[in-house]
């Protein structure tokens, strides 16, 4: 289980997605803005892993603080009929943000929080061919989604 219950709210632009970033949250909006309406339910900063300290020096609460503050967060899930989507939400996705995402999904046969099949996908603005390659063969979708460049005038 992960440190904390996920919490399953309804899919929506509300501009507040706790722990993501500013640049993240523009691409996250972009993304969305397209294919908000094809999920069920979102959670976000689900929290993975940790440590739990030994000892009888700390109350549970503080012991769960612990966890939560040493635990892995994954960015977003997405739920939708079939499959959850484990989601890194990344401006110009890197080599890391295909470890996180890989990293999360293996973190999530430990601490499962789903029935469903999970899928790792990056969201993100842009990745060079070396990264995508990685991803492919790694089974990482990633959907890009960039800025809108205004048209050129004259």
């Amino acid at each position: 289980m992960p440190v904390y219950p996920v919490e399953w709210v309804p899919v929506t632009m509300s501009g507040r997605y706790p722990q993501m970033a500013k640049n993240d949250m523009l691409v996250w909006e972009r993304f969305l803005l397209i294919h908000g309406g094809e999920f069920e339910a979102a959670a976000y900063n689900v929290a993975l892993g940790g440590v739990t300290p030994a000892g009888d020096e700390l109350s549970e609460a503080d012991r769960l603080m612990w966890k939560y503050n040493t635990a892995k967060k994954i960015d977003a899930l997405l739920r939708r009929e079939g499959e959850c989507w484990l989601v890194e939400v990344k401006p110009t996705a890197s080599l890391s943000a295909i470890g996180q995402v890989v990293g999360y999904t293996l973190l999530a046969k430990v601490d499962p929080f789903t029935d469903l099949p999970v899928f790792p996908v990056i969201v993100t603005d842009g990745v060079d061919p070396d990264v995508q390659y990685v991803a492919n063969q790694l089974g990482v979708s990633v959907l890009i989604f960039p800025e809108r460049v205004p048209p050129r005038i004259g």
